[in-house]
């Protein structure tokens, strides 16, 4: 099947032509689309931009599409933002480090915890160099 020429319109046969950007082109026809360039493209240079082929330099910089301006976009982006909730409420944003003080959470509960009795601390007996404790006391009398 032949195609006609992306920049020509005349007929592609198969040994000459170049397929980029959805189009045929002739291998002569395959230049910058910009009209003060010209340059032959190839296959790794080319860059398509609306069927339209441009070498790096010419190619057109998209601008504003309708999405980003849409309305419901340019609402979302001047919506209220969301409050943070909780204990680092007042950090959130400000790009201090949280303190945490007397009155946290974890501080309040580690002090209201009950307390474990120590057991066994009336039994322990004591080594040292001169040796056992009942020595020790010999010894000093």
């Amino acid at each position: 099947m032949q195609e006609p020429c992306g920049k020509c319109t005349k007929t592609v046969y198969p040994t000459e032509k170049v397929e980029a950007a959805g189009k045929w082109f002739h291998k002569g026809c395959f230049k910058c689309n910009n009209d003060e360039c010209g340059i032959t493209l190839s296959l790794k240079t080319f860059k398509a931009f609306e069927g339209a082929v441009y070498c790096d330099r010419h190619v057109p910089k998209p601008t504003h599409t309708a999405v980003s301006d849409s309305v419901s976009v340019v609402h979302a982006l001047h919506a209220p933002k969301k409050t943070a909730e909780g204990i680092h409420k007042a950090q959130v944003g400000t790009g201090e480090v949280p303190t945490y003080g007397i009155d946290s959470i974890a501080v309040q509960h580690a002090v209201t915890a009950p307390k474990k009795p120590i057991e066994n601390i009336g039994n322990v007996k004591k080594d040292n160099a001169l040796g056992s404790h009942e020595e020790l006391h010999a010894a000093s009398s």
